[in-house]
């Protein structure tokens, strides 16, 4: 299938026209990026690829997108020490020079600018269909849409850079709240009209903007904003009506749906499914290709069991772990829903003969037991529950229980980004990373009518959700009414469906729960940690450093 090609060497090019560009980036050439460039079609397509590439530089790096939004919530803690730990951890190491702001910062105001240079001349592009210029200038928007929104949720007011710059500036300030949001909104309205219908339609690219991903963008902005000191009154409801109108349409007008099998979804190979409204695109291409290290990041010590690496289960980095009320509580109902074992890997099948002896604790007594497995037998099981000792002792292989979960060696492996399509058990994943699906669309609309006080309308937009997870023949046991629902249900039914997909932080700021559930229910340092002010991140050091002119660049409160 036909990919994006993001050209790395144009992207390259492209980085240099960021605001408040550090001093040195005086001297960079920018003769390529003029208004003739980009009104021409070269100049757009590579444009519009290198936009899409810069996505790269949030999904997928270490330092990415996974470190600032799974990390440090209730859901997800550290394992491993490593790069993300002051981070995760909320101590304080973590501070405005830490590179995690920087890299997110730095890269979406680049970016942005390159959408700014393709929305300001493209309407001067000739050679093309005025319908094609559109779609094209629309898919700018729409990442430029997309860029300003992780940055608003990540910094609160942040600046707001509209046309484009061809060399850096030292002055900069921060707008309101209201005025960023006034403008994404306003990308996002053209988005939905002049964007190709579809991921599944007109054979579009996988990982191009559709008006189908700009409907769900555009619901969780109104959403968000309907959360923030820059609400409007009518943003919950167009939060509702936006992502309801998306929902009822998807199969007549868009071609999307959701899966039957939740464990379809991060499916390796399927990431183009009917479910998928958004992706950022990695492949094997040598030139426009690329790979990233998220099937490492979740992946448990199983090689101490089984004596080696193997390509189905990934490479053991060990760096997050759930917490115990990820595995224990909000996935409490594991016979009734079947997102547990499609979310967390269970069985671990020999690659080669082992055996020897492990302790496992059972109702707090310690027991040592043998173990042994022939090449192709089971190996390793995290059941998931508690098992009694005796059923336990039938086994030949390791059974680790909730109760033996330890701080960074034992813990089952989160799955939706295992790659086992690799050569070598050490290498990086090239499987492009999902970002939006249908599946959120539905959560979008349910939390959107709890807050106009519809809670039987959310509960039927959760059910549909719930039913597709259902284990067969528990599918009235899955079904919820409108006195179940309250925001830390649906923050639970979110954890549930979307554990791990760069969107726990967001919830849990946007609903201002962060603190409290963090303090609740983490089980390592960020309870401990975790302040007030750590409800926004800090404002890159180099930021601040670089405007030099007018008024010093503002940090945010207690940073």
């Amino acid at each position: 299938m036909k990919k994006i090609l993001y050209s790395t060497a144009f992207a390259t090019i492209l980085l240099s026209g960021i605001f408040g560009c550090k001093k040195e980036l005086i001297e960079e050439n920018h003769s390529k990026l003029t208004e003739a460039f980009f009104s021409t079609p070269q100049g757009i397509d590579d444009g519009l690829n290198a936009a899409y590439g810069g996505l790269r530089s949030i999904y997928g790096p270490e330092e990415g997108l996974e470190a600032f939004t799974n990390i440090g919530t209730d859901e997800m803690r550290i394992a491993n020490g490593n790069r993300t730990t002051n981070v995760g951890n909320y101590n304080t190491s973590y501070n405005s020079s830490n590179e995690f702001s920087s890299n997110i910062w730095n890269n979406s105001y680049r970016f942005i600018n390159t959408c700014n240079g393709l929305v300001d001349f493209g309407a001067n592009l000739t050679g093309i269909s005025d319908a094609l210029k559109k779609q094209k200038i629309a898919e700018a928007r729409f990442l430029r849409s997309f860029y300003y929104f992780n940055l608003v949720q990540l910094f609160g007011e942040v600046t707001l850079n509209k046309i484009f710059s061809s060399s850096p500036t030292t002055e900069a300030s921060r707008a309101s709240l209201g005025d960023c949001y006034s403008f994404i909104v306003e990308d996002l309205k053209i988005c939905v009209t002049d964007l190709s219908p579809s991921p599944k339609l007109n054979a579009l690219q996988p990982g191009r903007a559709s008006i189908a991903a700009a409907k769900h963008l555009l619901a969780k902005v109104y959403l968000t904003r309907g959360y923030s000191a820059a609400a409007q009154s009518t943003d919950f409801q167009d939060a509702f009506n936006t992502a309801k109108d998306l929902i009822d349409n998807s199969a007549t007008t868009y071609s999307v749906g959701l899966l039957p099998n939740f464990g379809d979804v991060f499916k390796a190979l399927n990431e183009t499914n009917k479910e998928v409204l958004f992706s950022v695109q990695y492949s094997r291409d040598l030139t426009y290709g690329g790979s990233h290290a998220w099937n490492h990041l979740y992946v448990c010590p199983y090689d101490s069991w089984l004596g080696e690496r193997n390509l189905n289960d990934g490479r053991s980095f060990a760096w997050f772990r759930g917490t115990n009320w990820l595995y224990n509580t909000a996935f409490a109902d594991k016979v009734n829903d079947s997102r547990y074992y499609k979310t967390f890997q269970s069985v671990w099948i020999a690659s080669k003969a082992v055996s020897g002896n492990y302790t496992i604790k059972v109702d707090g007594i310690t027991y040592t037991l043998p173990y042994s497995a022939a090449k192709g037998d089971t190996a390793l099981v995290y059941p998931g529950v508690n098992v009694p000792i005796d059923d336990i002792k039938k086994k030949k292989y390791v059974i680790l229980t909730p109760e033996n979960y330890s701080d960074n060696r034992q813990f089952p492996t989160m799955t939706k980004y295992l790659d086992p399509n690799r050569d070598i058990p050490n290498e990086n994943s090239h499987r492009p990373i999902i970002v939006m699906r249908l599946a959120e669309t539905y959560l979008v609309a349910a939390e959107a009518a709890f807050k106009l006080g519809q809670a039987a309308t959310a509960a039927t937009y959760i059910n549909a959700i719930r039913s597709r997870a259902a284990s067969a023949g528990k599918l009235n046991e899955m079904q919820i009414t409108s006195a179940d629902i309250n925001i830390d249900f649906i923050l639970d039914e979110r954890t549930r469906e979307m554990c791990c997909e760069q969107v726990r932080w967001f919830d849990l700021v946007r609903t201002g729960k962060l603190i409290e559930r963090v303090r609740k229910y983490d089980d390592y340092e960020a309870k401990r940690n975790i302040q007030n002010f750590h409800m926004l991140r800090p404002i890159p050091q180099g930021q601040i450093d670089a405007v030099i002119n007018g008024e010093k660049y503002p940090q945010n409160a207690g940073w």
